[in-house]
């Protein structure tokens, strides 16, 4: 009996759980020995993938890691150029002719299905399974072309909506964990709602965050990550951050406005983003006032955000020296420089608790 393969081609930018769950439907439903995922180098129908080679075949190996019948082929990625279904078929059939091979496909491309590289051929050379990925679906081609169609366990994902954190509790925590860590998808999640000045200073204190962090001994991908994010709410709308300290801390809107960012971008990473890492989310939290409680990480994205490259007030090259030899030291004298700052500006009572207590304590009960 020859043994049956499902091809299942994509972009997988990135791979979810759907994508998992039509795999193992393949094998516990339809009954194929095997799956074969073929990651595409660039999908004919998309201009751009917006990750890399590497990291979508390391997203892909995390998500299947426990399913044995599962391989990944890199024949398409490896190409690097766009690649099609037919060229693809014709390969395998020529290279494995004692294989039984089908071609696995979602619902959400039989629009495009006709359009398809030497689609004559194609339909000719093997048989589809088509899962339902919609709940509207062209009937019609199906009909034309007698395919089986079939349902499974569906979340409605897609992965445009995991990069736009759309339904992020339905994806694979594990594939998550590696975007969040390699700061993917920052067009999506961050450099589309805010303007290009404060993108570029978010990438800026990222990697004056990485030479802190260097210079103390300090994990250098938390402090890029913490630092490049730091700024993540600072375009968001009042109504909007509002919105959130509403929903995770009413008290905090008692601060002044312009702090409130610190704090929704703290609650964006960890309700939105998912992060599971606290210290992180701290770091984000307390970068534009600090607290009693900074650790070394606040400390470094604190220090960060005032002396990135592109900052040139007066005093920021001597600020920038100071915090490269001491970083206790330097976070002291722009903690002060900021207090001093503030009540300058507006009065004792308005500067906001955070760095009032943040000011008594570093600086008043410290010295």
């Amino acid at each position: 009996m020859m043994k049956r393969i499902a091809l299942f081609g994509g972009s997988f930018d990135p791979v979810h759980s759907d994508h998992i769950n039509i795999i193992k439907s393949c094998k516990e439903n339809l009954n194929f020995d095997e799956v074969w995922i073929m990651p595409a180098y660039v999908n004919p129908f998309k201009t751009l993938s917006t990750s890399s080679v590497t990291q979508r075949l390391d997203m892909l190996k995390i998500a299947v890691k426990d399913l044995d019948y599962v391989k990944v082929k890199t024949y398409e990625i490896s190409k690097q150029t766009s690649s099609f279904t037919y060229d693809t078929v014709k390969y395998y059939k020529t290279k494995y002719p004692e294989i039984s091979f089908s071609f696995v496909m979602g619902s959400d491309q039989l629009d495009n299905f006709e359009k398809w590289d030497h689609f004559n051929q194609l339909i000719k050379e093997i048989d589809f399974k088509v899962f339902l990925r919609k709940k509207d679906f062209n009937q019609k081609i199906v009909d034309k072309y007698n395919l089986q169609t079939f349902e499974f366990e569906n979340n409605f994902l897609s992965s445009t909506k995991i990069r736009n954190l759309v339904d992020l509790n339905l994806q694979i925590k594990e594939v998550n964990d590696y975007v969040n860590n390699n700061l993917m998808y920052l067009y999506e999640r961050v450099e589309n709602k805010m303007d290009e000045k404060r993108y570029f200073h978010s990438l800026n204190v990222g990697q004056m965050a990485m030479e802190l962090a260097r210079l103390n001994n300090y994990d250098l991908n938390k402090a890029l990550i913490a630092g490049t994010l730091h700024d993540i709410a600072k375009r968001w709308s009042e109504p909007q951050m509002k919105e959130y300290l509403k929903k995770y801390n009413k008290e905090l809107l008692k601060e002044p406005k312009p702090t409130w960012h610190s704090f929704v971008g703290a609650f964006h990473l960890k309700h939105d983003w998912l992060f599971s890492d606290k210290e992180i989310i701290q770091a984000v939290y307390n970068h534009t006032v600090g607290s009693k409680d900074m650790s070394i990480l606040d400390m470094i994205v604190f220090c960060a955000d005032k002396i990135s490259s592109e900052r040139d007030y007066d005093g920021v090259e001597r600020l920038r020296a100071l915090v490269k030899s001491d970083l206790l030291t330097g976070f002291k004298e722009l903690l002060k420089n900021q207090y001093e700052i503030a009540v300058k500006k507006h009065s004792k009572t308005t500067i906001g608790k955070g760095l009032t207590e943040a000011y008594n304590f570093w600086i008043m009960e410290k010295n």
